[in-house]
């Protein structure tokens, strides 16, 4: 396997876009929540993430958000059990300057020696349906993040030229990564520590 993860094999190791990775993405992470229940249908929470070297990247990393959730009532579907409930996230990712493995070595270049990493926001808003043990969660989730800036943050080895060129100091190339971006999310899960629920 190669040490730079996910490579083209036609040119010896790097993918053909010149985008590499570390092997490892592991990094430590502090955080801190408040969660505020107005009462039985409103809650508002408030997150804070900060690692001093977000994955694995050489940078800091900061988030912070704040989330809402709204539950309908109870009697909304009669008796059936359904449950209902619209919640959203709004956040924010500051980002600091990676270590020089992630530089942009073209010469004379400021960022040879690490990149000044994007920040960005991000939000979600999504509509969920529980019933006993079970929980439908049907979401979508966007960030201002644009394709250039997503393919120097992660590396993407998938990145193309394909549309709108924007040559920058930490994207030389101008390539663009699609792994950043507006998706849609649909989450089905249960909580087996209520199994006795099923009855």
């Amino acid at each position: 396997m190669s040490p730079f993860g996910n490579s083209d094999p036609v040119t010896g190791g790097l993918p053909i876009n010149g985008n590499f990775a570390k092997r490892s993405a592991s990094f430590f992470e502090a955080y801190g929540k408040v969660n505020i229940t107005v009462n039985d249908q409103w809650q508002f929470g408030f997150n804070e993430y900060y690692s001093p070297n977000f994955l694995n990247l050489g940078a800091w990393g900061d988030y912070a958000s704040i989330t809402g959730k709204w539950t309908a009532p109870s009697t909304t579907f009669g008796t059936s059990g359904v449950g209902m409930y619209v919640s959203g996230e709004f956040g924010r990712q500051w980002l600091g300057t990676s270590d020089r493995f992630y530089g942009t070595f073209v010469v004379g270049s400021p960022f040879r020696f690490g990149i000044a990493e994007p920040s960005y926001n991000t939000w979600n808003l999504g509509v969920g349906f529980t019933y006993k043990v079970f929980t439908l969660d049907l979401r979508y989730s966007d960030t201002n993040l644009s394709k250039q800036a997503c393919n120097a943050f992660t590396s993407d080895y998938t990145a193309n030229t394909i549309g709108p060129i924007n040559v920058n100091g930490i994207n030389p190339g101008g390539f663009q990564s699609n792994w950043c971006g507006a998706s849609g999310i649909v989450k089905l899960s249960a909580d087996l520590t209520a199994v006795t629920n099923l009855k």
